[in-house]
């Protein structure tokens, strides 16, 4: 075993190149673009499915939403020059082509929305698609700016959403404008989450004794919206008596994925999903090896606001690393 200086952990010796700074664990900063050591976020497999791929397959749209895709590189060039075949079927459908190349050479045009080094900019990119939103909407189509974030860097998409096709039960997860201000921030990211979402995230050090002590704002104003604080309450004694270890009492998701079932109906029937979520990053340690951090939480989703939302880092698609000694 090895002492740090939160908990006590296993090394886990990782033969692969490492960077090792005075034998001291490397700390990386937050990263808005790019996250180092950031793994693949879950898919919905249903939504693969159903609709079209987008991300390298690791979103998707239902029928009803045209994408299109926003290079980093070259990112103006491609947009001015190339406009994909389902995004002109519905411009020339809904006889929007003049308004979208108004749109895409107002972005052309705007130095704030795209820098050669830094990429697209997306409060300037927002602002600029603003002016265009009533006259897109005026014939039924509404444009959302969407990024996603994952290990292998950021990706950005306008969804063209035919309102009459796809109806009010569509919400785009990634919608730049919807966060909440939520979020959780690991070792070397940060998790952001849309309206409609309510977080509550298990601490590793001291978790059960801060999930009993508060309750966060976001998840107490959707709950008490929904009538469900007494499920709550439930739900939080039943995590911090059986959703934890033997010996450490620390949280294992395993139990936190059992218990967790137990009350998807409760919740459910009153207008909201629970997921357990996790994530775990690989802390260096050098020569010496390494130790992987932990990072839990609890979605709280209400689907009136968000009817298709589906958590990236889902327990129940996606395992846990263990912890081992070579």
């Amino acid at each position: 075993f090895v002492k740090t200086n939160r908990f006590q952990t296993k090394i886990f010796f990782n033969f692969e190149t490492m960077t090792l700074a005075d034998d001291k664990v490397v700390e990386a900063e937050l990263e808005d673009e790019y996250y180092i050591d950031e793994e693949g976020a879950d898919t919905n497999e249903s939504q693969l499915e159903e609709g079209k791929e987008i991300a390298k397959g690791s979103h998707a749209v239902p029928k009803g939403v045209a994408v299109e895709e926003l290079k980093n590189y070259g990112g103006k060039k491609k947009l001015r020059d190339e406009c994909p075949e389902d995004v002109m079927e519905l411009l020339v459908k809904k006889d929007l082509k003049p308004v979208y190349d108004k749109f895409v050479q107002a972005i052309c045009d705007n130095s704030n929305v795209h820098g050669p080094l830094s990429g697209w900019k997306d409060t300037s990119f927002a602002s600029v698609l603003d002016l265009f939103t009533n006259d897109f909407a005026d014939k039924g189509v509404k444009v959302v700016l969407c990024k996603r974030k994952s290990g292998d860097g950021t990706r950005r998409w306008l969804e063209f959403i035919d309102v009459e096709a796809i109806g009010d039960n569509y919400v785009p997860q990634f919608d730049v404008t919807n966060w909440s201000g939520q979020v959780i921030k690991t070792c070397y990211t940060k998790l952001s989450f849309p309206n409609g979402v309510a977080v509550e995230e298990l601490k590793q050090w001291g978790g059960r004794k801060k999930l009993k002590m508060k309750v966060p704002i976001y998840v107490e104003k959707l709950l008490e919206a929904h009538n469900l604080m007494e499920e709550y309450n439930q739900l939080v004694d039943h995590c911090i008596e059986s959703g934890i270890g033997v010996i450490f009492k620390d949280w294992k998701i395993e139990k936190l994925k059992e218990i967790i079932s137990v009350y998807k109906p409760m919740f459910h029937e009153k207008g909201v999903d629970i997921f357990v979520c996790h994530k775990q990053e690989w802390i260096s340690h050098g020569q010496h090896g390494g130790h992987y951090e932990y990072f839990r939480w609890i979605e709280f989703v209400d689907r009136e606001l968000q009817p298709n939302y589906y958590p990236q880092r889902d327990a129940e698609t996606k395992d846990e690393k263990g912890c081992m000694v070579m």
